[in-house]
């Protein structure tokens, strides 16, 4: 008995401090104003980069979006790194490099392999001081570059976050790109509370400046936009923001099976022991240990009628919490119909941010058929 009221204690304060998290990014989400951009503005010079690796399939679609794009073609490059593909995809980008000259591709020399190592490169080529960053299985609307471009105008930021959504057609995507919602929103809240602590490099407009002056930690596979974002942090936390704009929204694609998602999910997780940043350390330990809770109330009720009534009480009160950043997030995405899976992926998210995370520190995982740590 004595030890289910500490338990009780604890978790009170846990979810308290978890409900403090997400209702300020919801308060973050909703301080940032809708951004519109109108078709007089006057060009900047950009350079597009993309980092690609076995994406035959994908490329092509990019590039035509790129190519598509409502924006002066002189004040435009595009720039794609191949990091030693094994398929078709240099024969496609070579395809566009013929057709198009402000296309440049470049790849990777065998003593350099990876996304980070390959960005760096093309960031480096690039002629421009304005970088945009995409993935090489994205996609996005004729009116992409030039909403970046009004907004930078009109803001003069170091860094701008852009939204990104996954494309779904069965319910495995379908939950993922629910759960993506999630964590986009509340890194645009954090950011429209002033205190980012996510972003994504499928959708990042920055300074060259402030990627030269960035320690990128090259040790580690993933995390090339989060290291870019915590350095604008400590130097120019107020030049940093968010585009909600519609035109700004780049799609790209979720984990095909749950092999492939549990190690992106762990690639993602893998970089977080080498964090410093409080903000994104203690949301981070506050996440785990709502979930951590939350799913051991669920296995214990299995065990012990008598936690029933907690274990629900703690869902119930979770799911309230969440709901006040998936709602406004959905809407903006066009995504409300998601909705109905967020009964089960509630159940389901605790289980796997647990392993995750776990994994996420100690093991090893695969990315692009290549073992890395």
């Amino acid at each position: 008995m004595i030890l289910m009221s500490i338990f009780l204690y604890i978790a009170a304060f846990v979810f308290g401090l978890y409900a403090c998290i997400i209702l300020r990014f919801s308060f973050g989400w909703l301080h940032i104003k809708p951004f519109h951009a109108n078709n007089n503005q006057k060009p900047i010079p950009v350079s597009i980069v993309v980092a690609c690796r076995n994406e035959e399939n994908n490329i092509a679609q990019l590039l035509n979006c790129l190519v598509q794009q409502n924006y002066s073609k002189e004040q435009m490059e595009i720039i794609v790194v191949d990091d030693h593909s094994e398929d078709a995809t240099i024969a496609v980008i070579e395809q566009f490099t013929e057709s198009f000259k402000y296309i440049k591709h470049f790849k990777l020399t065998d003593k350099k392999q990876g996304k980070k190592e390959a960005l760096d490169l093309a960031i480096k080529q690039a002629a421009y001081d304005h970088i945009l960053t995409t993935d090489a299985d994205c996609t996005m609307p004729a009116n992409w570059v030039n909403s970046f471009v009004a907004f930078y105008t009109n803001h003069k930021s170091k860094l701008i976050a852009g939204p990104v959504v996954f494309k779904h057609n069965n319910i495995f995507h379908k939950l993922q790109a629910l759960e993506f919602m999630s964590l986009v929103g509340s890194g645009a809240g954090a950011i429209g509370i002033k205190r980012p602590i996510m972003n994504n490099g499928a959708n990042l407009f920055f300074d060259k400046s402030l990627y030269n002056t960035s320690n990128q930690q090259k040790h580690f596979a993933s995390g090339d936009d989060i290291f870019l974002l915590l350095h604008a942090k400590r130097e120019y936390k107020n030049s940093i923001h968010f585009l909600k704009s519609e035109d700004a929204v780049v799609e790209t694609n979720p984990a095909n099976n749950l092999h492939q998602f549990i190690h992106q999910r762990i690639r993602w997780t893998s970089k977080s022991k080498s964090y410093k940043d409080f903000d994104l350390i203690f949301t981070a330990l506050i996440v785990f240990l709502t979930n951590l809770i939350l799913g051991a109330s669920i296995v214990y009720n299995l065990f012990a009628s008598d936690a029933f009534l907690y274990a629900i009480l703690f869902f119930a009160f979770k799911s309230i919490i969440d709901l006040t950043i998936l709602l406004p997030v959905s809407r903006f995405f066009h995504q409300q119909k998601l909705l109905w899976l967020f009964i089960p992926l509630q159940v389901i998210y605790p289980f796997y941010i647990i392993l995750t995370a776990i994994f996420g520190l100690l093991g090893n995982f695969m990315w692009k058929n290549r073992s890395l740590q």
